[in-house]
């Protein structure tokens, strides 16, 4: 019966257009971080590059006497001062008066004429921050400032600052210079990646410091830029690649799945025969898995009703086969001459005992019983008579042993898994079954072969000795033995 269409909360169409949007801006979002990572070391490396290779540029080119001369100007008045006017310390008396004293030196050529060519540097490097140049006292570990690339108050001249940690391996070395760092500015905040190399004079001596500063605040504004745009394109790529999945999508699954869907919807066994062929006109050409889904539904069509016929009988045979299957699983542990259980089925027990001896069980006994002179009434009497020996000893054990399991193990073996209230009344039973079968070999009345004689012994599982059913059974069969051998002396 054909039943009506539920409406379906989450199509395939949806599944995928959410998968592929998840899946895009997952990939963008890792794609931002890991340009956004990338491109902020690089642009790091790169400034601190590009602030090494100027400051050792500006160090080279520098007028190397007009340096020297306006930093002898500036140490005339800085040495005048025991306690030096740093500008940490604020604008004391002493520091104006100081800051008054090397203000001076502005009005000379030879500063005017490194201003003009430090701002000349300036101007041809557009990202630079800052072109100067300073001295440092090594003793005091301070730096003095002699000349910046224009007049703002960043660095005036003679301005003294304390060196930063990072640049005190210079008081050791002063040709190291001031190797390129980033700092964060004490004046705006942001970030300076800052380089200076040293200004040498022809005999190789140290007379200043060429310094160059960058703004990481400006990178950064740019690096935010290129991120902002590299959004923007990933978006739109994500986009694009949406649509653009959407289309193949809905051409290469949702279509063929429709069109299969529509066939199985007016598929009905209770309609005449000609509704059955619409698997057999259903036509997909996207020549992959649903074609070959397609196919196979065209094939199952086919078979459907050829089928029918075959799974009733398929269905007898089967209820058949499960019911051979529990019998050869009841055969396969079944001794086929006395019915009870056989070597498999002893072995099976073996291992389960075994598993719980491991968790403490000490509770069993194992009793062996040997039929006597078998081989002799196979030879006298035939098989078949040996056959009716061995059933009439496995009848006795089991009427004498109504609480335990019995094992035929081998031709003319048994074993007993003696327990609960057999392995009780153990002594008493073995006397019992001793008695009858004395008696049993006794009685004339019976056929030779009939006169069963047979020897039993057994043994207690000792846990201060025994770790398995194994041991158990060699001192049961030690015993047996032991009954066989004495039985023999008395038959003699």
């Amino acid at each position: 019966m054909k039943q009506e269409r539920k409406h379906l909360r989450f199509p395939i169409r949806f599944k995928v257009i959410l998968m592929i949007a998840i899946f895009g801006l997952v990939l963008a979002e890792i794609a931002m971080v890991y340009f956004s990572i990338t491109i902020s070391e690089n642009n790091r490396k790169r400034y601190m590059e590009l602030a090494t290779d100027l400051s050792n540029t500006v160090a080279l080119s520098i007028n190397k006497d007009e340096i020297s001369q306006l930093k002898n100007d500036i140490i005339t008045i800085y040495d005048s001062y025991t306690d030096k006017p740093e500008r940490a310390k604020g604008e004391t008396p002493q520091y104006k008066e100081y800051m008054a004293k090397v203000a001076e030196v502005k009005k000379t050529s030879y500063y005017l004429s490194l201003q003009n060519y430090l701002h000349s540097i300036k101007l041809a490097n557009k990202d630079t921050d800052g072109v100067y140049a300073a001295f440092v006292d090594y003793k005091n570990k301070l730096c003095v400032y002699l000349v910046y690339d224009q007049e703002k108050d960043v660095y005036p001249v003679g301005v003294i600052d304390a060196l930063y940690e990072e640049d005190y391996p210079l008081i050791d070395n002063p040709k190291l210079g001031f190797v390129a760092s980033i700092y964060e500015s004490e004046l705006d905040g942001g970030y300076l990646c800052t380089a200076g190399a040293p200004i040498l004079d022809k005999d190789g001596n140290v007379i200043a410091y060429a310094l160059v500063d960058f703004s990481l605040n400006t990178m950064r504004g740019k690096q935010a830029d290129n991120i902002v745009k590299l959004f923007i394109y990933l978006v739109l790529t994500v986009i694009g690649l949406s649509i653009i999945g959407v289309i193949i999508v809905n051409f290469t699954l949702i279509k063929p799945v429709k069109t299969m869907q529509n066939a199985a919807k007016s598929y009905d066994v209770n309609k005449p025969e000609e509704t059955h062929e619409q698997f057999k006109q259903l036509r997909v050409k996207t020549h992959d898995e649903f074609a070959d889904l397609a196919e196979n539904m065209r094939n199952m069509e086919n078979d459907i009703h050829n089928k029918i016929k075959e799974l009733t009988t398929m269905n007898e045979e089967l209820t058949n086969s499960q019911r051979f299957a529990s019998e050869m699983v009841v055969l396969a542990n079944k001794d086929a001459l006395t019915g009870i259980r056989n070597k498999t089925a002893y072995d099976k027990m073996v291992e389960q005992i075994d598993n719980k001896i491991k968790d403490g069980y000490t509770d069993f006994a194992i009793g062996m019983v040997d039929l006597n002179y078998l081989k002799n009434i196979n030879d006298e009497y035939g098989h078949a008579c040996g056959d009716v020996a061995l059933v009439k000893l496995c009848n006795l054990i089991c009427a004498t042993f109504v609480h335990s399991p019995v094992y035929r193990i081998g031709g003319d073996e048994f074993v007993v898994l003696l327990r609960n209230t057999d392995l009780r009344n153990v002594d008493k039973l073995i006397n019992e079954f001793n008695n009858k079968i004395e008696s049993m070999h006794h009685d004339n009345e019976l056929e030779p072969y009939e006169r069963t004689s047979a020897a039993i012994g057994y043994a207690r599982f000792d846990k201060q000795t025994d770790t398995c059913v194994e041991d158990v059974f060699k001192k049961a069969d030690q015993n047996m033995y032991a009954r066989k051998r004495e039985m023999k002396k008395q038959d003699k």
